[in-house]
Order: structure tokens, then C-alpha cells, then sequence
């Protein structure tokens, strides 16, 4: 499997850049050209080039702001979600430099310099199309990864505090790369740019504290915003949109102040992972994995630390990530339209449309059930001896148990 985006300047064809992953060489300079070229030329002639197919795999060719070129190959891994892909490199890119830097492209060898700062969001977002990725951050492209803790209410209302205190909005705490808890603006945030800002407090690499000039690609394409993160405890990361004050070092004070007697709170929440459901809620031992989503929030929650007695254990955790990620992002993410992302003003309703409530597959390996009940949806892969009808009687149970439980806190 292999997977490379490249960037390149529409008029002139320089490569901005290019990062890749998996089993595939670099990609030479004369090998970009040729691509743009077959771009450029389908554009003298009135015609766009949108997709070829290629030996198992197929290339995309998608062009934004009238400057930039997206090239995205790839080969042997889940090629339904490359334009989505593409889509999230062009609002990461507008994220680190913003719009209108992105449409002049007047200095491309500072761009260049600039964007290397959004190199490792970049490779959170290629390992949502690897199945031989054990990705603890970005398994889905157009969700994001949360936990599901006793503590998450708790945990908000000391977030909204610190928010208020720094004069900041939209703070998110995230714990292994899961969103734990959220400030209650949060969600004013388009998906894509609550995802973005998930995605930089889980690349921060360690520093304790570290300001980060950002720009939202829908609320404020053109207008840098400050983004603050800090480092509570060991993979405990709290991050806040501020505008120029306080200081650093202010920001320093506070953070000690709002969150020191929250310690034990945050220390509970990290023993949840990685089953990232309370221990109230039980799974039977066919359970082979679990994939909860709720639609309007666009999170998730992904489990195959579920029992210890599990059925299959012969299964190893990669193929289980790898098998269950395919079937949403193939069938059951059908159960779902809201979840489509469009480009620009291309929101079309989705209401009038036959949407199935449930769907499944079975294998000799394998049985694999989504179920949609109202807002939340499930995914849960069940070991091959489970009868069908035991299957949707266990499915609907795990949703009612989730949709009722006083320890599950969104």
C-alpha cells in the first residue's frame, strides 16, 4: 500500500511539496511534471481531468484557488476517501498560511518554508487512508477521534473556565489524540476545522506550552487567529484559540491555576484508554471491535480492547482497525449522509434521499453490523459463529445502553 500528495503551482509547475507513505519511492521531479503536464494539457483543451485509474490503484488531480494543483496516488488502499484526502490538505494548507497567501503564490520558495510546519498533520491525515496503519489519532478522515469518560462533564466545565480566563474560545482537551471534553463553542466550528485543530494539539511533540498562528478555512480564511497548547501530563493536551494577549507567560499562570486541583480528574480519564468506553458499559465476548459515531458532532469512538475473553483473539488488532474501518468508510457510512463534506456552497440537503438504517456483510471470517438509531450510529464487528438475528438484537442493545448511560457524556 502507498499513498502521495503532491502540490504543485497551476501556472507554472513548480512543486510545492510532496509527502508520501508506505511501500514507494520518492517521487522524482520529472514524474511531477509529467502529471502536471497531463493536467495542463486537458485544460487547453477545455476539459478536466479528474481521475485515472492506474495497476491497482488510480490517480486524482484536483485544483483549488485557481493557484494550487493536488496530486493524490494511490495504491492498494482505500481509494474511495483520496478526495476527501485532497480536500483536507487544501483547507490544511489555508489553515497554516491562509487564503489569499495560497491564491497569490507570489514567493513559492517561502510557501514552501512556511507549510513544512503542517508536514505532521499532513501525515495524520495519510494515515487515514492506510489500512496498515494502526492510527491512534486519524483513523477517519471526516471524523474525529474521542473517548468516552465519566469524567468528560467535570472536565468541561474547568475547560470553559480556562477558556474564559485566557479570553479564548472553542478549547478542546484531548488525551492520546482523543477529544475528551470540549468548551460548549465548540461546535460552532465547521468539522473540518474542529478536526485541524484536533489534529495540531495531537502533533505538538512534547512542548509544554506553544503558540501557533492559525487561520479557520470557513470562519476566517484571511485572518490569523493565536492557538495555544499546553501540555497538562504525559500525552494530556489543552488547546484554546486566543487572540494577541495574554502572554505566554500569563497564560503559564493560569493554566497552573485553573487545572492544578483537577490532576486526579485528569488522571482517572487517562485509565479509560485505550477501551475509551466507562467500564459500565459491557460487551459481549463476540465483540471483535466497535466503532460509535455521533452524526452531528462528527466524533467517534473506536474499541477492540473490549473484553477478556473475547472470542477470535487469534485476530490481531491491525486487520480488526483494518477490516471495520473499510466497512464504514465502503458501506455503512451510507447510513449517514450528513456526514458528506461538500466543497464550497455545494451543501445540498440531503432529506429527500432513501437513507437505510442498517447494513451489513459476512464472511467466513468475520460478521460485521451497522445499526443508525436517531443521532448515533454503530459499527461492531462480531466473530463469524454469531447468528444474524443475535447480531442486530446485540447491536441495538449496545446502542441503547450508550444513548442511556449517565457516564457517557458527549
Amino acid at each position: 500500500m502507498s499513498v502521495i500528495v503532491i502540490a504543485v503551482a497551476t501556472d507554472s509547475g513548480v512543486p510545492i511539496f510532496s509527502r508520501k507513505r508506505g511501500n514507494c519511492d520518492n517521487v522524482q521531479f520529472s514524474t511531477i511534471a509529467s502529471l502536471h503536464g497531463i493536467n495542463m494539457f486537458s485544460k487547453c483543451h477545455n476539459l478536466t481531468i479528474m481521475k485515472t485509474q492506474v495497476d491497482n490503484g488510480s490517480i486524482l488531480w484536483k485544483e483549488y484557488c485557481k493557484s494550487v494543483t493536488l496530486i493524490g496516488i494511490v495504491t492498494g488502499g482505500l481509494e474511495c476517501d483520496l478526495e476527501l484526502l485532497l480536500l483536507y490538505v487544501h483547507n490544511l494548507m489555508v489553515f497554516c498560511i491562509g487564503k489569499k497567501e495560497l491564491e497569490n503564490l507570489k514567493n513559492i520558495d517561502q510557501i514552501k518554508r512556511e507549510l513544512r510546519q503542517c508536514y505532521p498533520i499532513l501525515d495524520y491525515l495519510l494515515e487515514a487512508v492506510d489500512p496498515n496503519c494502526v492510527s491512534q489519532t486519524c483513523m477517519f478522515l471526516d471524523l474525529i477521534q474521542s473517548m468516552l469518560c465519566p469524567q468528560a462533564q467535570q472536565l468541561q466545565q474547568v475547560l470553559d473556565s480556562y477558556s474564559e480566563r485566557v479570553t479564548g474560545r472553542w478549547p478542546c482537551l484531548s488525551i492520546h489524540g482523543h477529544i475528551v471534553a470540549t468548551g460548549t463553542d465548540f461546535y460552532e466550528l465547521d468539522s473540518v476545522e474542529a478536526k485541524l485543530l484536533m489534529l495540531l494539539a495531537a502533533s505538538q511533540d512534547g512542548a509544554p506550552l506553544r503558540e501557533t498562528p492559525i487561520y479557520l478555512p470557513q470562519m476566517s480564511p484571511n485572518v490569523a487567529f493565536r492557538a495555544v497548547t499546553c501540555k497538562l501530563l504525559a500525552d494530556v493536551y489543552v488547546l484554546v484559540i486566543c487572540g494577541a494577549t495574554p502572554p505566554l507567560s500569563e497564560i503559564d499562570e493560569i493554566v497552573l491555576q485553573c487545572w492544578e486541583n483537577s490532576a486526579h480528574i485528569i488522571k482517572e480519564a487517562k485509565l479509560v484508554y485505550p477501551r475509551n468506553f466507562p467500564l459500565s458499559i459491557t460487551f459481549e465476548p463476540c465483540i471483535l471491535g466497535i466503532l460509535i459515531i455521533n452524526i452531528p458532532k462528527k466524533r467517534c469512538v473506536f474499541s477492540r480492547h473490549l473484553a477478556g475473553n473475547q472470542k477470535g483473539k487469534n485476530i490481531s488488532s491491525l486487520h480488526r482497525i483494518d477490516v471495520l474501518r473499510t466497512f464504514f468508510v465502503t458501506t455503512a457510512r451510507d447510513l449517514a449522509p450528513e456526514l458528506q463534506i461538500k466543497e464550497g456552497d455545494d451543501k445540498e440537503c440531503c432529506s429527500s434521499q432513501c437513507v437505510p438504517s442498517e447494513a451489513y456483510w459476512c464472511s467466513e471470517y468475520h460478521k460485521w453490523h451497522a445499526r443508525r438509531i436517531a443521532d448515533l450510529m454503530a459499527c461492531v464487528l462480531y466473530a463469524p459463529t454469531v447468528p444474524i438475528h443475535t447480531v442486530r438484537l446485540l447491536t441495538n442493545q449496545i446502542l441503547q445502553e450508550i444513548s442511556t448511560s449517565k457516564e457517557v457524556f458527549w
